[in-house]
């Protein structure tokens, strides 16, 4: 029986390796000659679409080869034209004799002049024909989505720097709005139809320096590339703005002051910094006294009287004391400041004034970009009886009864 059983396994086994052998001799040949995949394809890290006459223009950085005497990124400017978006792409890979893998796009850029049309219909198009990331970031810029890919290709080529690296970075420090793809469609089909997106600049300025250099401040990190003295640069500027839009095609972009009201309703871990005017007390005279928010909480409350809605948002606030400035401009050492009535009433009087700025903004222009429908779509019948009043539903944010109570608090952590 040992015996029988022994002879079965060697049989097995024997036939394992003549099968292992075909499978070598059929597939080797060919996966010894077939190309590589970076010989095949041309890997895509942005993308920037904008308007020429009656086509679309798309701008794609694709990476060309990896540099092994510097550990960064080689990239490659590519551009290509067509009636469709698809038809670009597709005249991008007959110039290079490859097929664009759009897996690795770390983010889009739109002109302005493009999103005068249904940008929604060009962000389909990606997700279904070049497959690319809903996580991945749409913007906005002023001029051509080119020339901002162009200023990356720059400033990658000479530096360390990724502009990739830099959105996700500004946008998540100073943005309180998704400025995703999905976050953009989730928008585009709701019962508002309203989305944002990030917005950059492009801007130009002399310069001295031979090396590229970069700055950052609060509101902009700027990123340049120079190629000698008394040099022409062009920086790209990171701004606190927003590009709303409504059913897909750009309606308004809110100024840096807009998007502090906005910041303000919309509960978020961003870095905020207040400032009151006008303190005198506990040994200030007519000082100005800046406070850091290391604490934001936002609770909305909505409720109707005689079919009208109201909503109120109770905003709490822990902040720190960073900066004391007198009426003679000097500057105060900080020390223990206590929260008077006064103090915080005047805290609460700059946020119902930045935010009273953001709803003037909204209501003339119809775009709700704190979701205040939303709120009111939790109290279903009175809402939709409310709007049966109006002529104009989409103008339904003027007549509703907006309140804010602001409570802070100090900690010197």
């Amino acid at each position: 029986m040992n015996w029988l059983r022994k002879s079965l396994n060697k049989i097995k086994h024997a036939y394992a390796l003549y099968y292992f052998v075909i499978v070598l001799i059929i597939f080797l040949p060919s996966a010894i000659t077939i190309p590589s995949l970076s010989f095949r394809s041309a890997i895509i890290t942005a993308i920037g679409v904008d308007k020429q006459d009656e086509e679309v223009m798309v701008s794609v950085l694709t990476l060309s080869e990896i540099s092994k005497s510097e550990m960064r990124e080689n990239v490659k400017l590519l551009q290509g034209s067509g009636s469709t978006l698809a038809n670009a792409f597709s005249s991008i890979e007959s110039s290079i004799g490859r097929k664009i893998l759009m897996g690795h796009v770390g983010y889009v850029v739109i002109s302005e002049d493009f999103a005068t049309q249904n940008v929604a219909d060009v962000i389909n198009t990606l997700i279904i024909a070049g497959k690319v990331s809903n996580t991945v970031p749409l913007l906005m810029c002023e001029g051509k989505a080119k020339d901002v890919l162009d200023n990356a290709q720059k400033m990658e080529a000479s530096s360390s720097y990724k502009m990739r690296e830099m959105i996700n970075n500004e946008f998540n420090e100073t943005y309180t709005k998704d400025i995703s793809i999905d976050s953009f469609l989730k928008g585009y089909y709701s019962d508002i139809h309203i989305s944002t997106l990030g917005y950059v600049t492009l801007e130009s300025e002399p310069t001295n320096a031979i090396d590229s250099s970069s700055g950052q401040d609060n509101n902009q990190s700027q990123q340049s590339s120079s190629q000698g003295d008394s040099e022409q640069k062009t920086a790209i500027s990171y701004k606190i703005q927003h590009a709303v839009f409504l059913n897909g095609k750009f309606k308004y972009l809110f100024t840096k002051e807009q998007m502090r009201g906005v910041n303000w309703i919309v509960e978020s871990d961003l870095q905020k910094n207040l400032t009151i005017n006008g303190v005198s007390e506990q040994g200030l005279n007519d000082a100005s006294i800046t406070f850091t928010i290391s604490k934001h909480n936002v609770m909305p409350k909505v409720s109707f009287l005689n079919g009208k809605p109201y909503v109120t948002y109770e905003i709490s606030l822990t902040m720190t004391p960073v900066e004391i400035i007198e009426a003679d401009d000097s500057v105060k050492t900080i020390k223990e400041i206590t929260l008077s009535d006064k103090i915080r009433q005047k805290i609460c009087d700059v946020v119902k004034s930045e935010v009273a700025m953001s709803l003037s903004v909204m209501r003339e222009q119809k775009i709700d970009v704190i979701g205040v429908y939303k709120l009111l779509y939790n109290k279903y019948r009175p809402f939709m009886d409310f709007l049966d009043t109006l002529q104009d539903r989409e103008d339904f944010l003027k007549y509703v009864n907006i309140g804010i109570d602001v409570n802070s608090f100090i900690t010197t952590n």
